[in-house]
């Protein structure tokens, strides 16, 4: 199970390994997010966050979810599952949502009996 606590510097470190991935400069992501290089700079040192509009567009620009720079990789398990459900429509994934919940309510109560 991932921990949910925030780390600036990790979520730094995840947006600059994305924008060195796409060879672009420091300089180049803080222009096309609009931001200056040394607020940019801040980001990725995880020294500063970034109004939830300028995270969006990096989130965006990079091609990341928010969820993975905010707290890393999620588990295998998670991440299958994600995968499983990418291309499906939305009342097959409620489905699926609610039959994992009733599942985890029976182990719960299973456990405490």
């Amino acid at each position: 199970m991932r921990d949910d606590t925030l780390d600036k510097k990790k979520m730094g470190q995840r947006i600059r390994a994305a924008r060195e991935a796409r060879h672009w400069t420091r300089e180049e992501l803080a222009e096309k997010v609009e931001l200056s290089v040394n607020t940019m700079a801040e980001i990725e040192l995880g020294r500063n966050g970034t109004r939830l509009e300028n995270f969006i567009r990096l989130c965006r620009l990079l091609d990341l979810s928010a969820d993975y720079v905010l707290f890393g990789a999620p588990g295998d398990a998670v991440q299958r599952i994600t995968d499983l459900l990418r291309d499906r429509d939305e009342e097959t994934v409620r489905v699926v949502e609610r039959t994992v919940e009733a599942l985890l309510r029976a182990l719960d109560e299973q456990r405490t009996t």
